[in-house]
């Protein structure tokens, strides 16, 4: 008992910021390796009164005019379908510093800087810090299961059908100012896409029950299927159907999907959703805020 003990204790802690061990894979568009590792050792991410914040001093041989925080809510992995997001990281004195936001202590953020202002981007290892670890004692902002609205755009969103016209923008929102609009061109009686926004944290953590969406088919009609994915782009993908098949019309109608709906599938897992509609082309589709069920009151309940 004694030896058990003493192994125990001598297991040394886990550091709450360090370099990713892992070959990683950047988003789209950044490339498939960083850049001048060397000039970015100074990145790093630290708890300050009570905030995670992520600070790089570049030297003043690169002087960057603008620089980028990408970051992800997840352990490091699901490379094909991560949930990147991008903040610009203002400088302050010498060095350029951003905040990390937290909706769970116990997910890593795995994050890496980008000096935007190079021809092509010169981009950082990645790093990864565990809240809980760094020393934060709550969340840096209240959970809110509001997912996506696209008020900023449909970054976060892939059309899978080959050959399909651009996703874009739409004013005809069902709340707010901007919903994504997605084309089914003629002679097609299909169009898919996808948004790695639902993780499977917001279900072994947040206890999330499932995911609610609006929907609407404007001047027309068609139907709606869903599917969830795990490890999506790997050799060990899973996909599922729900069993919920919503039909649409030119009215906004709230489509609620129970994990429980997805048969068999492996919900901690997720890390992708996608939408497939169904119609006569040429026909346009709306989908406006994706949300997550659970304990919580939404708007429209």
């Amino acid at each position: 008992l004694l030896s058990c003990m003493w192994t125990a204790a001598a297991q040394p802690k886990p550091p709450a910021d360090a370099w990713l061990a892992e070959r990683p894979v950047y988003p789209s568009g950044l490339g498939s390796n960083a850049s001048s590792p060397e000039a970015f050792l100074t990145l790093s991410a630290e708890l300050v009164a009570e905030q995670l914040k992520v600070r790089w001093l570049a030297s003043p041989a690169s002087a960057p005019v603008q620089v980028l925080l990408y970051y992800s809510a997840d352990v490091p992995g699901h490379w094909p379908a991560r949930d990147w997001r991008a903040v610009p990281m203002p400088r302050r004195g010498e060095a350029w510093e951003a905040t990390l936001p937290v909706d769970d202590l116990d997910v890593p953020l795995v994050y890496f800087v980008s000096d935007a202002s190079a021809t092509p981007a010169r981009c950082s290892p990645m790093r990864v810090v565990s809240p809980r670890l760094a020393g934060m004692e709550k969340p840096s902002r209240v959970f809110w299961p509001f997912l996506d609205g696209f008020e900023d755009g449909l970054a976060g969103w892939q059309l899978v059908t080959p050959d399909a016209p651009a996703l874009r923008i739409s004013p005809q929102a069902h709340d707010g100012n901007a919903a994504l609009a997605v084309t089914l061109p003629a002679g097609r009686q299909t169009v898919s896409v996808s948004t790695p926004r639902v993780r499977g944290w917001h279900y072994s953590l947040q206890l999330a029950t499932g995911v609610r969406v609006w929907l609407r088919a404007p001047g027309g009609t068609g139907e709606a299927r869903f599917t969830l994915h795990a490890h999506a782009g790997t050799t060990n993908a899973l996909a599922t159907a729900s069993t919920i098949v919503a039909p649409l019309n030119d009215q906004w109608q709230r489509v609620d999907l129970a994990f429980g709906s997805f048969s068999n599938f492996p919900v901690a897992s997720t890390d992708r959703f996608s939408i497939e509609f169904r119609g006569d082309g040429p026909r346009e589709f709306l989908v406006d805020d994706l949300q997550l069920l659970g304990r919580w009151k939404l708007p429209g309940n």
